[in-house]
């Protein structure tokens, strides 16, 4: 097939040079076919997403495998945390955004898990964080109902903070290719400022959840810097690494989950021991929409 169109190719170059070398038209013997006139070009806009107005429940599930270097052994650590989470949003947007409810149904450890001392997930259940969404996806303001077990929930779980996926101002569009810089801070057991550079692909659209969606793609690279206390005992933590992310998001604004997969080199640094401890982390977000 490929000759035969190469083939077609260098026949219509040949007859294109005939035709440009000023030779003179052949009459008779027949009609003189002129080419099909070009199609004009499309003057549909390309379709926008922008996250918008919707209702629904996400099974998010958090895993998490650690390696540290202390005292010349390794110490492996591994977490999973599964939050039934339902996540409302509303409009009109304001000029925040739109309104947004977050509250985790439950919150539920793999069998396995260790857990901090003292940490209790039952009273977890119903905890509501009230916040807005931009069409951009980002989060802002976002309030706990109650900070004790919101404290209780970044502890073994994390945050919402980049819970939706980051679009474009103008909405995303297929083949939407870009570059950006997007700086977030967790407050958990240790405060975490982490940058990341993100080349987002929007690469095509699929069929998930019985919904039409734009698959989005994102690598980014990454580096992070906190200090805090745990257990009275100060710490600082510093590191880089890479992520990649597959998300989806449906033509009528949905978000409807994805996956985010990290690795790192992370250094907890001990002040008043003047200890170091190396480690790698790798993590994995899988969201899914629940019927």
């Amino acid at each position: 097939m490929r000759l035969r169109l190469l083939s077609a190719a260098a026949t219509l170059l040949a007859v294109t040079a005939c035709t440009h070398s000023g030779a003179a038209p052949v009459t008779g013997g027949g009609p003189t076919v002129l080419p099909a006139p070009a199609p004009p070009p499309s003057t549909h806009a390309p379709e926008l997403v922008r996250l918008g107005p919707s209702a629904l429940r996400y099974l998010v599930h958090r895993g998490i495998h650690t390696e540290q270097r202390i005292q010349g052994r390794t110490v492996t650590l591994d977490r999973g945390v599964s939050a039934y989470v339902s996540a409302t949003i509303t409009g009109p947007a304001d000029s925040l955004g739109y309104p947004l409810v977050l509250a985790i149904d439950s919150l539920v450890a793999d069998s396995g898990t260790f857990l901090p001392p003292g940490v209790n997930l039952a009273p977890v259940r119903g905890l509501r964080y009230l916040a807005h969404v931009a069409s951009t996806g980002e989060l802002r303001n976002a309030l706990p109902s109650d900070s004790t077990l919101a404290w209780t929930a970044a502890q073994v779980f994390g945050t919402f903070q980049g819970f939706y996926p980051r679009l474009p101002t103008a909405g995303l569009t297929l083949a939407a290719e870009w570059t950006d810089t997007v700086t977030t801070i967790d407050r958990g057991m240790v405060e975490v400022t982490t940058t990341y550079i993100n080349h987002s692909r929007a690469t095509a659209w699929e069929e998930r959840s019985g919904a039409r969606c734009l698959r989005l793609e994102v690598t980014s690279t990454f580096s992070l810097a906190g200090a805090g206390a745990m257990g009275g005992q100060p710490r600082e933590l510093s590191g880089s690494g890479m992520r990649s992310t597959l998300q989806f998001v449906a033509a009528d604004g949905r978000y409807l989950g994805g996956e985010i997969r990290d690795s790192m080199a992370i250094t907890v640094r001990f002040p008043e021991e003047g200890e170091t401890v190396p480690g790698t982390q790798v993590s994995q977000i899988t969201i899914s929409v629940l019927p």
